[in-house]
């Protein structure tokens, strides 16, 4: 399954030194917030029951794209969105019984802790919250919990505001490895991207 994942330039020198790159929680930004260490434990348990368990040492997953926009299955131009002053993005082919695809968009209710109401209008999305708001906290969270897995559908279905399901996609998997490297762009703060590898 062809992927692309944006990473520092020295998770690359990493790989290139190591032939194996596993992600390091203690130096992922994001997961110093509750809410992302929230939603990530449970991906790691999604992951564990869809793609099986990590290999040994490894503690996080590592992210990629799978669609970047509009529904195409091409790589993120990294240029909008630079996260690092020196970072490349690597297209890789990871076997698809390792990946975990989900839905972007969908996503952002797991890092929320949001109810993810299976609505199609805004009627039944208001009915649908209502009945949530009813529910006792413990069964407001099994309700909740059960409704992520709605990011798992990565169907194309674009008819309205309501299914725009699928357009951006991403992938979950634990490790990778140098030999599954197709491709490296770098991008340095103020310089072009360049194709390195």
């Amino acid at each position: 399954m062809i992927m692309w994942t944006n990473q520092p330039y020295c998770v690359y020198q990493q790989l290139r030194r190591d032939g194996i790159f596993n992600c390091d929680p203690h130096k992922s930004i994001l997961l110093k917030e509750t809410n992302f260490q929230n939603a990530y434990r449970w991906m790691i348990n999604q992951m564990k029951s869809k793609i099986g368990d990590p290999p040994k040492n490894v503690k996080a997953p590592i992210w990629a794209w799978y669609r970047s926009k509009n529904y195409q299955h091409c790589r993120l131009d990294f240029r909008w969105a630079q996260d690092y002053e020196d970072e490349v993005c690597m297209e890789i082919d990871i076997p698809e019984e390792q990946v975990l695809l989900s839905e972007f968009e969908e996503w952002h209710f797991v890092l929320s802790n949001s109810y993810l109401a299976p609505a199609t209008s805004h009627e039944e999305y208001q009915r649908l919250n209502n009945w949530f708001e009813s529910l006792t906290p413990k069964k407001q969270q099994r309700v909740k919990e059960k409704s992520w897995q709605q990011i798992f559908d990565i169907t194309i279905r674009r008819q309205d505001e309501w299914t725009m399901n699928g357009e951006i996609v991403q992938g979950c998997f634990w490790q990778l490895k140098i030999d599954q490297v197709r491709k490296v762009w770098r991008l340095k703060k103020g310089a072009r991207v360049r194709e390195i590898n």
